[in-house]
């Protein structure tokens, strides 16, 4: 993989699970200390506000992804977790024997509907 194609990595996995139906947000991940840091380089210009929040990790032999999401309630965060992991995975590009380390994590569940959104 070029490095074009890895550095584009994170802006697509972001892309492929904000087009999810049923999420809501997709937020930075990491400890405290280290939002606290990204949020002071965007605060400097040092980091772009659009950057990616999703944080990719390559391995030798795997990728690991971490993803932090807000669902919106009527679409169910199960359903909507396992839809976004499988976005993710085709976003990531890997072969079925290949299997990237998915840290999903739910951190709100949203109860206003999106416009165009029937609660069921």
């Amino acid at each position: 993989m070029s490095l074009e194609d890895r550095q584009g990595i994170p802006a697509r996995i972001e892309a492929a699970v904000r087009d999810v139906p049923g999420v809501a947000e997709v937020y930075p991940v990491g400890s405290l200390v280290s939002r606290a840091v990204d949020v002071g380089a965007r605060l400097l210009g040092v980091r772009d506000d659009e950057a990616p929040r999703v944080r990719v990790e390559e391995g030798i032999s795997s990728v690991r992804v971490e993803v932090a999401i807000g669902v919106r309630v009527v679409h169910g965060a199960g359903s909507v977790a396992r839809d976004v992991h499988d976005a993710i995975r085709a976003a990531v590009g890997v072969r079925n024997e290949e299997r990237p380390e998915i840290r999903l994590t739910v951190v709100h569940v949203d109860d206003e509907l999106a416009p165009g959104e029937v609660a069921v």
